[in-house]
């Protein structure tokens, strides 16, 4: 009776994956602007966020929007967090990333720009729909928050 082998996958394609933080608070969202020495996205208004590390663990995503908020910002999120959207990009490292974003709450502390980050400034609804200062690739997820905040 022969035995039998399970095939090996040689080649994996792997991905960064990286989340990303609208923090709502009294009906404002937060954005930071990025540092000028910025690899990626120099001096561009985004929304807080970063890689997720490597590890086996529960609740890995919601607890690396919470590191990544603290780190960058310096506040405190809920731990309820909603979906907002999705996307897949290039780093310019050439590493491929699948991105997420998420809608989280804002808990507690006093937004300031810290690691990576310039300036900090919340937005009402309208400011944010008319900002004209966010990249063209990342008007689709604002609309996509604008329509959860409904």
């Amino acid at each position: 009776m022969r035995k039998k082998i399970k095939p090996v996958e040689k080649d994996i394609s792997t991905h960064v994956v990286a989340v990303f933080a609208f923090v709502e608070k009294d009906g404002k969202v937060l954005l930071a602007k990025r540092s000028k020495y910025d690899p990626q996205t120099p001096g561009v208004w985004f929304i807080p966020g970063g890689k997720v590390d490597m590890g086996d663990e529960k609740d890995i995503i919601e607890k690396t929007l919470k590191r990544e908020v603290m780190e960058e910002v310096g506040i405190e999120i809920e731990d309820e967090i909603t979906f907002v959207g999705d996307e897949g990009f290039f780093r310019v490292s050439g590493h491929h990333v699948v991105g997420m974003t998420f809608l989280c709450k804002w808990k507690k502390g006093r937004a300031k720009p810290l690691e990576g980050q310039e300036e900090v400034k919340w937005f009402t609804k309208k400011e944010l729909q008319s900002f004209s200062g966010l990249p063209v690739y990342f008007k689709p997820q604002v609309q996509k928050l604008l329509q959860i905040l409904e």
